[in-house]
């Protein structure tokens, strides 16, 4: 009959452990996924800033206004004289 004790003494023991391990796990569980969103959210502001065009190329003027006419190929810039 000695025995009886001892082993529900083990079983609440056990209990304990697996409670503790339980809520350890849990929390582990919930840092991850914490530290997982955080990093998703980063990730979307990465490339929402990515896609916004910045301020100082806001107000530069399109490529075509900053560019200055070329001739063709082969020929050269007139001078204005007669040719």
């Amino acid at each position: 009959m000695s025995s009886r004790p001892m082993r529900r003494a083990g079983r609440d023991l056990e209990s304990t452990t697996d409670v503790a391990a339980v809520e350890l796990t849990s929390r582990t569980l919930e840092a991850a996924a914490a530290e997982m969103a955080a990093r998703l959210q980063a990730g979307i502001r990465e490339r929402a800033a990515a896609r916004r065009p910045s301020p100082k190329s806001a107000a530069a003027p399109p490529p075509s206004a900053q560019q200055s006419v070329q001739p063709a190929p082969g020929r050269t810039t007139p001078t204005g004289g007669i040719a």
